[in-house]
């Protein structure tokens, strides 16, 4: 899924499902493994999504400039709130 101009994707792994982010060489971030399944995954997906872009445009600012302002705290913020 791309929120606003990166890539997140969905993925399981052995020790469950994660939301990862993919970088441009294709390496993928871990950014949530609390998940249970691949329904809770996409729906947390979805949700950050839904809240990036809420809080992008309430600021006013362009997609480049809110992940060069917000990178870490955003989401460091959706890694440790569980749905």
């Amino acid at each position: 899924m791309n929120i606003l101009g990166r890539e997140f994707v969905t993925e399981q792994m052995p020790e469950g499902w994660v939301i990862c982010g993919r970088w441009i060489d294709g390496v993928l971030n871990i950014i949530d493994n609390k998940l249970s399944n691949r329904k809770q995954a996409q729906v947390k997906l979805q949700h950050m999504s839904d809240c990036l872009v809420r809080d992008c445009r309430k600021l006013g600012v362009s997609p480049e400039y809110y992940w060069q302002t917000h990178n870490s705290s955003v989401l460091t913020k959706f890694s440790n709130n569980r749905q």
